[in-house]
């Protein structure tokens, strides 16, 4: 056994016999007080998940709190709004074009930096991250890729902070419609707050070239995935089955207010190219597509981000100044307002989110992450100790630990 595995092993040898002893002492000493139980769970729901794990093993009914649905619940909501700098989930490629996550701490809570992979988990061996075409999200603490497990194209739910996930093998896919060619798969990861819910979005396009007019034309298909139900279902009969929409970059879309949003382009008539730039929402409550239009003006780059609670469209390489866009009014169009004007970024590539709404998440072109603050415009580079030599950040999520857990088939430990 190594060096650093038996210091692993004695430190949980350590902490187990710590707190057996000290709950020998509690049951011992009839004179202590015990706590309310509403008061001690007011304390426990404060504590780190790290933390609460350990704490298990003081007394059954800890453990069952611990496992609680509502305490799961409670204890997320808590730390999502008193967790002042969240740490920063960051996605990025190596030299070798494979994708590398990293939990990136805020500068302010000392920076640190620790790789989320798989590499050296007992799934590593089992579950292969997928170049290109990976799906990468991060809801409620829990982190979503696609990848290739036993053979078979998939997803997997895993939640670090517990070390437990879920691989999801995907449906078999439709037959290709005549004279079209599946050409790509999207994803989109969601959580019905309606039914306490985790849903994955599965859209899987095709393409079809016109000999007459040279215009491609797009078909997608839709399968959505339920963790509570454990199996996937195609929706028909969505207003946008048979409208001819490309979906752009996988980095061109979030999660917010209970919707999935994707950038894509829109063939209206036959005939058109895809110009027409809009946003395809998928609420994850009603299983129902929707078409959103941005402003009737030019956008030369764009992404989705959350701000000021509004979906927001940050718009970037217009000289060296970011453009923020609310729409003010969910799925109102004219809604659309020109929120913030950022500016002069010398030497910054791309936003790739906002965080809260005082900072933004930036590659500069040393492909080195910078934070900035909208309200000092100061500037700060995230330590670079820990990340790979190479390492282009590809997207980034606020991330916040919680208690989340799997249940069914192919449920795994880490």
């Amino acid at each position: 056994m190594s060096q650093s595995k038996m210091s692993n092993s004695g430190s949980k040898w350590r902490w187990g016999r710590r707190w057996r002893s000290c709950r020998l002492r509690l049951s011992s000493n009839n004179n202590l007080p015990s706590l309310p139980e509403e008061l001690l769970e007011e304390i426990l729901v404060r504590l780190p998940v790290k933390s609460l794990l350990r704490f298990r093993c003081v007394q059954k009914s800890w453990s069952t709190l611990v496992q609680n649905p509502t305490f799961i619940a409670k204890h997320l909501r808590h730390h999502q709004t008193k967790t002042k700098n969240p740490s920063i989930l960051v996605e990025g490629m190596d030299k070798e074009g494979n994708f590398k996550y990293l939990l990136q701490s805020h500068p302010d809570e000392g920076g640190g930096v620790r790789i989320v992979d798989f590499k050296g988990d007992s799934m590593g061996r089992l579950f292969t991250l997928r170049p290109l075409t990976s799906m990468f999200a991060c809801i409620n603490g829990i982190i979503c890729f696609s990848g290739v497990f036993r053979g078979h194209y998939g997803f997997v739910l895993w939640n670090p902070a517990i070390r437990k996930g879920k691989v999801v093998s995907y449906p078999n896919p439709p037959d290709c419609p005549a004279h079209f060619v599946r050409i790509r798969s999207c994803h989109a990861f969601g959580f019905d707050q309606n039914s306490n819910d985790y849903k994955v979005v599965r859209v899987v396009e095709h393409r079809k070239k016109s000999v007459e007019n040279s215009i491609t034309r797009y078909r997608s298909y839709f399968f959505v995935y339920s963790l509570r139900a454990d199996s996937w279902t195609q929706i028909f009969g969505t207003p946008v089955q048979h409208n001819n929409i490309k979906l752009h970059s996988r980095c061109d879309e979030i999660f917010f207010n209970g919707f999935h949003h994707w950038i894509g382009s829109l063939n209206s008539e036959p005939g058109d190219s895809y110009d027409h730039h809009i946003i395809m929402s998928f609420d994850m409550s009603h299983e129902v597509f929707q078409i959103i239009r941005f402003p009737d003006m030019f956008f030369p780059n764009k992404t989705l981000a959350v701000f000021n609670d509004c979906l927001a469209c940050i718009v970037y390489g217009i000289n060296e100044y970011i453009d923020i866009w609310v729409m003010r009014e969910y799925g109102v169009e004219d809604s659309w307002t020109k929120q913030l004007v950022v500016g002069h970024l010398l030497g910054i590539q791309r936003p790739l989110q906002i965080l809260g709404n005082e900072e933004i998440l930036l590659v500069d072109e040393k492909k080195t992450l910078v934070l900035y603050n909208i309200g000092s415009q100061e500037m700060k580079i995230l330590q670079r100790t820990g990340y790979p030599k190479i390492f282009m950040p590809t997207q980034a999520f606020g991330y916040v630990e919680s208690l989340v857990s799997f249940t069914g088939g192919d449920v795994f430990e880490s």
